[in-house]
């Protein structure tokens, strides 16, 4: 008889520094920094804090935060303290929490792009004065004010958004999704940003009442007639396409910044430390990248320290979250059990995504990949094909050196029988679904 998957720990908040998480490896502490721009000096001594007060691992979130790892109930004081010298901890741990605000982050390094990052930092500051919203908003409603050019915020989903639109002074004001997916209600002036937020989120705690965790929910439940209503905006131009995002277009080196990637976002303080040295600043990005300003950055050197600044390394292409030893959920070492699957399937990883969660929850992917690992039991994973986390599985219960023997496998399959420019999902379809190419899979691990 199988072992069940483990049942996963909820939460259900985000940590932040005032309000940390404990996982396993001691407490996380999640630091926001407005407008996403973090100072050279100020890194460098946020390497002092974590090495002092952690245990030397940094994670650069998929909101564009640092997340201090490994912190002890005992030095929590000391270290909140000197975040709050650095102006780095709002005051009042409620407020702290509905700061979700992100911005395109080549605002002012890129002509192209525009001036967003004032009103992401104007916004920031509202909502720490809007007390009647700390505790009425979810604590992952999120605002995204995406300038676009080179690196604009096409792929990241907010509650609230506003996009650019090139050569107008407007921006597109939409709710609920990405850049394609949100539902638009207008557009409004750079000067009515931080207004129309948050009459926005007021509309939303108003007509939600408690009944809908997010605005996507309540548009989907109740359309948009009510927001309209307690919403003034100018109908959308005709016509106005809005760029999308191409990783070549922000890691390597760039006029004015040098982009670096990271394996799921993890780096040490020493890197940290080092890099905050070669730079005035960095900007903080969700893609699991950091933007290093100036154009004299030695890329050698950053790339000796683990940055990676090639847009098609197969490691990008890879989700997993901490797993065993840094999250109490965790049952697999889920970030290496990943490089190695980002060793022996690079044409997968060119048009696919690959993610590998330490249990059911898939906190680093919830949603379906081309192979997926789900933990189950101790170091054991259950392998789907097009499944998300805890989904379908076409294996279950394979070890690690299993489950990698697979996906090379899969590889294999892939590159003998793919036709031109076929990406892998198109290719598991083409041959009868997850079931068929399984069995494909399992005579070339045979042979």
């Amino acid at each position: 008889m199988r072992a069940p998957i483990n049942p996963p720990r909820v939460r259900g908040a985000c940590p932040g520094a005032l309000v940390p998480m404990a996982v396993a490896d001691g407490l996380l502490v999640r630091l926001r920094i407005p407008g996403g721009r973090l100072p050279g000096p100020m890194a460098a001594a946020i390497c002092g804090l974590a090495e002092r007060h952690g245990n030397g691992l940094v994670d650069l979130s998929q909101r564009a935060n640092l997340q201090i790892r490994g912190v002890t109930e005992a030095a929590l004081p000391a270290l909140t303290d000197a975040l709050r010298e650095l102006g780095l901890v709002n005051g009042d741990p409620a407020a702290e929490r509905v700061r979700n605000v992100l911005c395109s982050p080549t605002c002012g390094l890129d002509p192209a792009c525009t001036p967003v990052r004032p009103l992401a930092q104007a916004l920031d500051a509202a909502l720490a004065d809007s007390p009647d919203l700390w505790a009425a908003l979810p604590a992952k409603f999120s605002f995204v004010l995406n300038g676009g050019g080179q690196a604009p915020l096409a792929d990241t989903v907010a509650d609230i958004r506003f996009d650019a639109l090139p050569d107008t002074g407007l921006f597109r004001v939409a709710v609920g999704g990405d850049q394609t997916g949100a539902t638009p209600l207008g557009v409004c002036t750079a000067d009515a940003v931080v207004d129309t937020a948050l009459t926005l989120a007021r509309a939303y705690v108003r007509l939600s009442n408690g009944r809908y965790r997010r605005l996507a929910a309540l548009v989907a439940a109740e359309g948009t007639a009510g927001l309209a209503t307690l919403v003034a905006l100018a109908p959308m131009p005709v016509s106005i396409g809005l760029p999308g995002l191409s990783l070549e277009q922000v890691l390597g080196a760039h006029t004015g910044w040098v982009g670096l990637g990271f394996a799921f976002g993890g780096m040490s303080v020493q890197w940290l430390a080092l890099v905050a040295h070669m730079t005035p600043a960095l900007r903080l990005t969700p893609w699991r990248a950091v933007l290093l300003e100036g154009d004299r950055i030695d890329t050698d050197a950053v790339r000796a320290l683990g940055g990676i600044l090639a847009p098609d390394d197969p490691r990008l292409m890879l989700s997993a979250c901490s797993g065993r030893g840094a999250c109490d959920s965790g049952l697999t070492h889920a970030r290496g059990d990943a490089l190695a699957l980002a060793r022996v399937a690079p044409r997968l990883l060119a048009r696919g995504h690959i993610h590998v969660s330490a249990c059911a929850k898939g906190c680093a992917h919830p949603a379906p990949a081309l192979v997926t690992l789900t933990a189950r039991g101790d170091q054991a994973y259950d392998v789907g094909l097009l499944a998300p986390a805890g989904g379908a599985a076409q294996w279950r219960g394979v070890t690690p050196a299993r489950a990698t023997s697979l996906v090379a496998a899969l590889e294999a399959v892939y590159t003998h029988r793919m036709r031109t420019d076929e990406d892998p999902a198109a290719f598991i379809t083409r041959l009868g679904g997850p079931a068929e190419v399984a069995a494909l899979v399992e005579a070339t691990v045979v042979a």
